[in-house]
C-alpha cells in the first residue's frame, strides 16, 4: 500500500507501466487503516477510512470514452476517464473507468450516493463492481500493448454537485426472473454429495470470514436455501454447518451476544427466501447429449436453476470462481511479504509445538521466548516483533511463576507478558452450541480485547482433560481450538510431551503433527550441560535453526520458613559456546542422518539400517562392500558411544535418558498419580 497525494492532472500524466496485466498497480481514491485481513491485505471494506473520490467501471462494452466525456462534461463533472489494457480487444469492445475527485474526504458511507450522480449521468452503465466500497482498479499502461486513451474533463467537484441527485441511479438489483418450482432431486446420489461438498466449502468461507460477517451469512444461507428446496439438503444439515462457522469467525459474539437463537433466525429467513430460487448444483449440459442427436426441439425446463444461471456469467477479470478465491501468478508476484512474531520461525495466526521428554526443560525455553517477544528483544539470535504475549500456565502455577520472576531478574521489565494461571480446561465443549468450555471463550474475548502477538499453551495434556490423544478427533479438535485462538492474529504454541520411545515427534495421533507450522523438540542436557531445541518443522524458515542454552538458576524469594527459593531460567548459550558435543566424523554423520529418516516410523530394525547403510552408499562410497559394511559399523559403534543411539534387542533406539532434576517442568502420565 502505497499513499500519493497529487491533483487529477498530475495523475494522467503519471502512469506506471508494468510487465503485464497481472502485474499492474492498483488505484483507490481514498485511505485505508492499514489493519489487513488475515491473508494480508491491505484493501478490504472493513479498512476503508476515508473516501476523497469515485471511481467508476464500465465494461459493456457499446460506451465510447468520447460519449461518456461528453456526457460528464455536459453535466458539469471534473473526472478523468482512461480505458483498460482489455479497451477493443477481440470481442471486448470498449472498456474503460472513470476517476470523480471531491472536494473533500468523506466517509465510505456516502460513496454509494456520490457514485450513484456518476451514474445517473452514464445512463445506469458503469458495473455492479463499482458499488463495492474498498474496490480498485488496475492502472497504468502494459509494456508491449498499446497506450491507454487518457481523458480530463474541467468541472465541479462531484460533493458539489447536489443537482445531479434527482437522476442518480444506484447499483442494479440482479434479474433472477419469477420463482422457480422446486424438484426433488434427493435420489441423485451425484447432486446430493455435490451439495454436501457446497455446504462444507460454504462453511469455511463463512469460518474465515473477518468482514461484513452479515452479509456473507445471509448470501450463503440464502444459496443454500435452493438447495433444501430441492430436497438436496435439511434445515438441520445446515444449522450444524454454519452454527460453528459463526461462532469460529467471532460473529456469535459480535452481532448475537451469544444467542444461538438469533443467528439461527438469520439462517431461517434466508433459507426460506432461499427457497423460492432452487437450483441444480449438476446441471445437465450438451455433454450429457449424444452427438449426433436430430432432436431439435427444446427440452422442457424443469423449472431449476443451476448455480450458473443463479449468478450470473463471471467477470472479464476472474479472480473467484463459485466462491473460490485464486491468484494468478502476476499477483502472487505481488503479495506482500510474510509478516512474522519471530523471522524465520513463527509467523501471526499459525500453530506450532515445543516439546520433549520431562524435564528436558520445554517449559525453560518457552517461556523466555515468549517473554522476549514481549519485549521486543531477539530470542536466540531471531528478530522478533514486539506485542502482548498470553502465557497459559495449566500446570505447575506456582512454579511458572516464580520462572518468570526469574526472567525478570534476567531480563527486566516485560508489561506486554500476561501470565495467565488459573486456566484449566480449554477442551470441554461449552454448554451452548457452537461454543467452547467457559475458560476457552474466556480467552478468547481477552485475545480479540488485547490483540497478542504468541499464546503459550502450556502444557497441552493438563490444558485438555478428557483429551485421548492417540484419537485422531480428539487431537484434531486441539488444533481447531489452535486455530480459535490464532483467529485473532495471534500464533499459537502448545507445549507437550514426546513420544516415550523415540521422542522425535509431539505425543499423540499423527493428525496433530501434520497440522503444526513449526514444532522444536527439546533435548536433554548433554555431558557438557547444554540442552538444545532442534527444528522437526519449519514453514518460515530453515531446518537447522539451533537453539542451544543451558539452565541456570535466580534467587526469586524466601519460603514460608524463611530461606532462599531459586527458580530455574534458560540461559541461551552465546555463539560458539554451543559446541560441548562432540563433532560427529562424516561417516558418523551420514550414518545418524538415514537413522533419523528410518525413525520417523519408529524403532529402527538395525539388520535392515546396516543393510540400506551399505548397500546404498550412504556412509562409504568404495567399491569394496566388505569395506562399506566395516565402516558402517565403526560409524554405528562412535554413535552409540557418543550417546545418539541405542541399540536393543536388534533395534536402534534414541537414547532415553532417566535423570533426577529439581527443575523437572512437567509430569509424565499425570492420570497415574491422582
Amino acid at each position: 500500500m502505497r499513499s500519493r497525494t497529487l491533483s487529477l492532472r498530475d495523475l494522467s500524466t503519471a502512469l506506471p507501466a508494468a510487465k503485464s496485466k497481472d502485474s499492474m498497480r492498483h488505484i483507490k481514491l481514498g485511505r485505508f487503516t492499514g489493519e489487513t485481513t488475515v491473508k494480508g491485505s491491505y484493501r478490504h471494506n472493513a479498512a476503508h477510512d476515508t473516501v476523497s473520490g469515485i471511481e467508476g467501471d464500465y465494461d459493456a462494452g457499446t460506451m465510447t470514452v468520447d460519449q461518456a466525456a461528453t456526457a460528464l462534461t455536459k453535466a458539469g463533472v471534473a473526472a478523468m476517464i482512461y480505458t483498460t489494457p482489455s479497451h477493443q480487444q477481440d470481442g471486448k469492445g470498449h472498456r474503460w473507468r472513470v476517476l470523480c475527485p471531491l472536494s473533500a474526504d468523506t466517509t465510505p458511507a456516502n460513496r454509494q450516493a456520490m457514485l450513484a450522480r456518476v451514474n445517473g449521468v452514464l445512463g445506469g452503465t458503469l458495473s455492479a463492481e463499482s458499488f463495492t466500497p474498498a474496490q480498485s482498479y488496475a492502472f497504468g499502461a502494459v509494456n508491449g500493448a498499446p497506450a491507454p486513451i487518457v481523458q480530463l474533463m474541467e468541472g465541479r467537484f462531484l460533493d458539489h454537485c447536489a443537482d445531479l441527485d434527482a437522476k442518480a441511479i444506484g447499483k442494479a438489483a440482479p434479474d433472477l426472473g419469477e420463482p422457480q418450482q422446486a424438484a426433488d432431486l434427493s435420489q441423485d446420489s451425484q447432486r446430493v454429495e455435490q451439495a454436501e461438498s457446497m455446504l462444507e466449502a460454504t462453511a469455511q468461507r463463512l469460518a474465515d470470514t473477518t468482514v461484513a460477517r452479515n452479509e456473507a451469512l445471509c448470501r450463503e444461507a440464502f444459496l443454500m436455501g435452493g438447495l433444501v428446496a430441492n430436497n438436496l439438503l435439511s434445515r438441520e444439515q445446515v444449522m450444524d454447518a454454519l452454527l460453528p462457522a459463526m461462532a469460529e469467525n467471532g460473529f456469535l459474539d459480535d452481532h448475537a451476544k451469544g444467542d444461538v437463537a438469533e443467528v439461527e433466525r438469520i439462517i431461517d429467513a434466508q433459507l426460506l427466501t432461499g427457497a423460492n430460487r432452487p437450483f441444480d448444483p449438476a446441471p445437465i449440459t450438451a455433454d450429457d447429449f449424444d452427438d449426433d442427436s436430430d432432436d431439435d426441439e427444446p427440452e422442457e425446463s424443469t423449472g431449476v436453476l443451476s448455480i450458473a444461471e443463479l449468478l450470473g456469467p463471471p467477470p472479464d477479470d476472474l479472480f473467484e470462481i463459485h466462491g473460490l478465491t485464486y491468484l494468478t501468478p502476476g499477483q502472487c508476484a505481488d503479495l506482500p511479504a510474510r509478516d512474522y512474531v519471530v523471522k524465520r520461525l513463527i509467523a501471526p495466526r499459525q500453530i506450532g509445538c515445543i516439546f520433549g521428554e520431562p524435564g528436558a526443560g520445554k517449559s525453560l525455553i518457552a517461556p523466555r521466548m515468549a517473554y522476549e517477544i514481549a519485549q521486543g528483544e531477539s530470542t536466540f539470535g531471531l528478530r522478533t516483533k514486539d506485542g502482548p504475549v498470553f502465557y497459559v500456565a495449566c500446570e505447575d502455577q506456582e512454579g511458572m511463576a516464580g520462572r518468570v520472576a526469574a526472567l525478570h531478574i534476567e531480563l527486566g521489565d516485560a508489561n506486554a507478558f500476561h501470565l495467565f494461571n488459573t486456566v484449566s480446561d480449554l477442551f470441554s465443549p461449552g454448554t451452548i452450541k457452537g461454543k467452547g468450555s467457559p475458560d476457552l471463550e474466556a480467552l478468547r474475548k481477552a485475545a480479540k480485547t488485547i490483540r497478542p502477538k504468541l499464546i503459550v499453551i502450556d502444557t497441552l495434556a493438563m490444558a485438555m482433560p478428557g483429551l485421548e490423544e492417540n484419537d485422531a478427533a480428539g487431537m484434531n479438535r486441539v488444533v481447531q481450538i489452535g486455530k480459535r485462538l490464532a483467529h485473532c492474529g495471534a500464533a499459537v504454541v502448545f507445549v507437550h510431551h514426546g513420544t516415550k520411545a523415540e521422542g522425535n515427534t509431539p505425543r499423540g495421533h499423527s493428525v496433530f503433527n501434520g497440522a503444526l507450522d513449526f514444532s522444536i523438540m527439546v533435548k536433554a542436557a548433554d555431558k557438557a550441560g547444554i540442552v538444545r531445541g532442534v527444528i522437526r518443522k519449519n514453514r518460515n524458515g530453515p531446518p537447522d535453526l539451533d537453539f542451544a542454552f543451558r539452565i541456570g538458576s535466580h534467587r526469586v524469594g524466601k519460603d514460608i520458613d524463611g530461606e532462599p527459593v531459586d527458580a530455574p531460567i534458560c540461559l541461551p548459550c552465546d555463539p560458539g559456546q554451543a559446541d560441548g558435543e562432540a563433532t560427529l566424523k562424516p561417516s558418523e554423520q551420514a550414518a545418524y542422518d538415514l537413522f533419523l529418516e528410518m525413525a520417523e516410523s519408529g524403532p529402527v530394525d538395525e539388520s535392515e539400517w546396516r543393510k540400506r547403510a551399505a548397500d546404498e552408499y550412504h556412509v562409504s562410497a568404495s567399491e569394496n562392500r566388505a569395506s562399506r559394511r566395516q565402516t558402517v559399523a565403526r560409524a554405528l559403534g562412535g554413535l552409540v558411544k557418543m550417546g545418539k543411539v541405542r541399540t536393543e534387542n536388534g533395534l536402534m533406539r534414541f537414547p532415553q535418558k532417566v535423570e533426577s532434576s529439581d527443575w523437572d517442568d512437567d509430569l509424565e502420565d499425570s492420570d497415574a498419580l491422582a
